[in-house]
């Protein structure tokens, strides 16, 4: 960020001028930049000015704080490059997006004896996505949440809202945008793949003449790579047409579609050694994260044999899990032909293994270079051919690879990343936007968490910002948010809570060097997450994006451990039961534990069964630890039947040592597809430190049970 100074000049009620003083901006974190932070206490006020000189087009947080009464007054001035406008006629908060340049804030107070403090704060984006409370309701799939829950909820600490492309919601943009924010409609990529479609064309008819101040596609995929150029040259023409003023387009997307220049931070061509030609690959030590380079899309025959082979040397070489070259299906559910690298120093050796593939999800694989822990190694001639046995290293046939001795540098081992990208280039050049979708499960450990947060995260957008040159004031990084329903839930270890997966994603974007200068965050997706979690959602946004803290927000434990062996899977230690009650594995379920692949149950290995033939109640019990009196906590459980069926499956839930809340509890069928499962919640207030938890079946016949999980609940801000 260019040097930027905040100048501040009050007047005090008494017609006294205090002279202009200059200001340095305060970072107070990643995300947020604190311009003025006045206190209006000491003498009653009439006028107080905060200009600031902007070095791009950002978000302004401004607060007023105090009280007016009777005849005092109090009002806020914006004034941009855009003109002037009264933004607060009373003290309160808004956002305001302002375009680069001069930009002025000025507070008009009369006999305003009340007001205590005038705030300014460079903050970044923060969407919300997104509010679909017109849309008719699919309560077993989707979740829908109304204006007014959203607006106690999270809309206090947003500015960007994204809503269906329906002008049934126009009226409260047009509300919305009264109050500063800006607002988004959700598209679908599809459109655009139709070679006739002009994408500026596209845009012109979506935005142009409509309240809306831009759309997001769903989502930027590989198939679409094809397309770059194109989807590019609409980016310029539609920048270039008078009605794109104002409107943004935005892309979900992977971190593929940008490029993953991570892989360039450990993977380095290099002229001073090779076997084959003049280059070679040097792999740098990656500790003990997977840091891969690949060559995407590779196709081969399942059930024929092949060979891999490939040129390697080392120099205190300390292999990692996976260092050296190998071969994927799509989703990393097998691995061939590994070659391994050698430990300590080792002169170039070919190193080569058969393999015969399974088919793939995708009908493709992916060849994978991977480096050290430590020491350097070097990769070249790598070849992928037909037979039994490895021939003399050739480019082309029998050779399948692409760049095979590296002599095009990392071209098609890096995922674009090192290439050309028209659509990278377009969206920095004409003001459009990525929303990349870095969406992140449990882990069993908070460590395990943390190094998954910081290489997917952290050192993803250190090497955006080292390797794209501005491109994060153009990336609004999209986090997960799903807690409860079988469609889509990242909530999957019942011993674990994921408003603390939430929290450590938010505390390294506020707190890493890395994210300085991004332009925004956010959610996908609203229909997923229930109502705690979006108030959730809200308190991270206030806290980490409009109050700048760098102090973590969650204060509780990441393991849970209220519950012994909450999700079954040492059978049923832990627990008590009663009757005709079971330990099952999952994949003797029916249909193997039918689930969506994104479901939150059945989750691991186990899960339990009741029989109940008669009156009396079937029941597993055990007791609930480390409460707090006082405080609340949620219940959450799920259960089924051999069919998966559509009856909401009743349960007999008693706690002792706590009361529960009947206007929080809830008793829901969720589906996907084909699949039902009844999700049980409660919320309790703990009366004990101890406590104990007893669930029965309520009607005879065959139901599953699995994931129980008791954790702090979070209700208001």
């Amino acid at each position: 960020m260019a040097r930027t100074v905040a100048v501040v000049v009050l007047a005090l009620a008494a017609s006294t001028t205090v002279p202009a003083r200059e200001a340095a901006p305060q970072r107070l974190n990643s995300l947020v930049v604190e311009f003025a932070n006045l206190d209006l206490t000491a003498e009653p006020v009439a006028t107080a000015e905060i200009a600031v000189t902007l070095d791009e087009e950002t978000w302004l947080f401004i607060g007023l704080r105090g009280t007016v009464v009777g005849d005092e007054r109090a009002s806020l001035i914006l004034q941009t490059a855009d003109g002037a406008a009264t933004v607060l006629d009373a003290p309160g908060e808004t956002m305001r997006h302002v375009p680069a340049g001069e930009t002025t804030v000025r507070l008009v107070a009369e006999n305003a004896p009340r007001l205590e403090r005038l705030i300014v704060r460079r903050v970044p984006e923060v969407m919300v996505y997104m509010f679909e409370g017109l849309q008719a309701p699919d309560p077993q799939r989707w979740i829908t949440h109304s204006w007014e829950f959203l607006e106690r909820a999270v809309l206090h600490s947003a500015n960007l809202i994204v809503s269906p492309a329906s002008d049934d919601y126009a009226p409260f943009a047009e509300a919305w945008q009264e109050r500063g924010g800006r607002w988004l409609i959700n598209q679908s990529m599809r459109p655009l793949r139709a070679e006739d479609v002009d994408p500026a064309q596209y845009w012109f008819n979506a935005l142009g003449g409509t309240p809306w101040d831009g759309c997001i596609h769903d989502e930027v995929l590989d198939q679409d790579r094809p397309h770059f150029a194109r989807y590019a040259g609409g980016l310029a023409r539609f920048a270039a047409m008078p009605e794109s003023a104002g409107k943004t387009v935005y892309l979900f997307c992977g971190s593929n579609t940008i490029g993953d220049p991570t892989v360039l931070d450990f993977f380095q061509p290099d002229d001073e050694t090779a076997v084959e030609g003049e280059r070679s690959v040097r792999c740098l030590p990656q500790a003990e994260t997977i840091i891969t380079a690949r060559q995407m899309e590779v196709a081969l025959e399942p059930g024929a044999e092949y060979t891999l082979s490939a040129w390697m040397r080392t120099e205190g070489c300390v292999p990692a899990r996976y260092s050296g070259v190998f071969i994927i299906d799509e989703g990393w559910h097998a691995l061939y032909g590994r070659l391994r690298a050698r430990e300590g120093d080792s002169e170039w050796t070919r190193y080569e293994s058969s393999f015969t593939p399974r088919e793939s999800r995708n009908g493709l694989y992916q060849v994978i270079l991977c480096g050290p822990a430590q020491g350097e190694m070097w990769i070249d001639a790598a070849q992928l051919e037909p037979g039994a046995q490895a021939t003399d290293f050739a480019v082309g046939e029998p050779n399948v690879l692409r760049n095979p001795g590296l002599e095009d540098g990392l071209a098609d081992w890096q995922r674009g990343a090192d290439q050309a990208n028209p659509l990278r280039d377009a969206v920095i050049d004409y003001g459009a936007a990525f929303a990349p979708e870095i969406y992140m499960h449990e882990q069993p450990t908070e460590e395990g968490a943390q190094a998954m947060i910081d290489q997917r995260l952290a050192r993803t957008a250190g090497a955006w910002g080292r390797h794209y040159p501005g491109i994060l004031p153009q990336t609004l990084i999209v986090l997960s948010a799903g807690n409860c329903t079988l469609r889509y839930s990242n909530d999957r270890l019942p011993d674990v809570s994921y408003k603390a997966l939430l929290d450590l994603q938010m505390y390294t974007i506020a707190t890493q060097p890395e994210f300085e200068g991004l332009r925004g965050v956010g959610f996908w997706s609203g229909h997923y997450i229930d109502e705690e979690g979006m108030r959730w959602y809200g308190a991270l946004f206030r806290h980490y994006c409009i109050e700048g803290s760098r102090e973590r927000l969650y204060d509780g434990p990441y393991r849970l451990d209220h519950l012994t062996n909450p999700g079954f899977e040492e059978g049923l230690e832990g627990w008590e039961v009663a009757g005709s009650v079971e330990a099952v594995r999952v994949a003797d379920m029916p249909q193997g534990g039918a689930h969506g692949r994104y479901s939150p149950v059945p989750q691991g290995a186990g899960a339990i069964r009741t029989m109940r033939a008669g009156d009396v109640a079937n029941s597993f019990a055990q007791p609930i630890r480390n409460l707090e009196p006082g405080r609340l906590y949620s219940l959450k459980l799920y259960c089924t039947d051999p069919a998966y069926s559509d009856r909401l499956i009743p349960a007999q839930i008693a706690i002792e040592g706590g009361e529960v809340l009947p206007e929080r509890t809830l008793d829901h069928v969720w589906r996907v597809e084909d699949v039902r499962w009844t999700m049980h919640s409660r919320v309790f207030r703990a009366t004990a430190a101890e406590g104990r938890l007893t669930v029965g079946d309520a009607k005879p016949g065959e139901v599953y049970w699995d994931f129980v999980q008791i954790e702090p609940y979070f209700e208001e801000m």
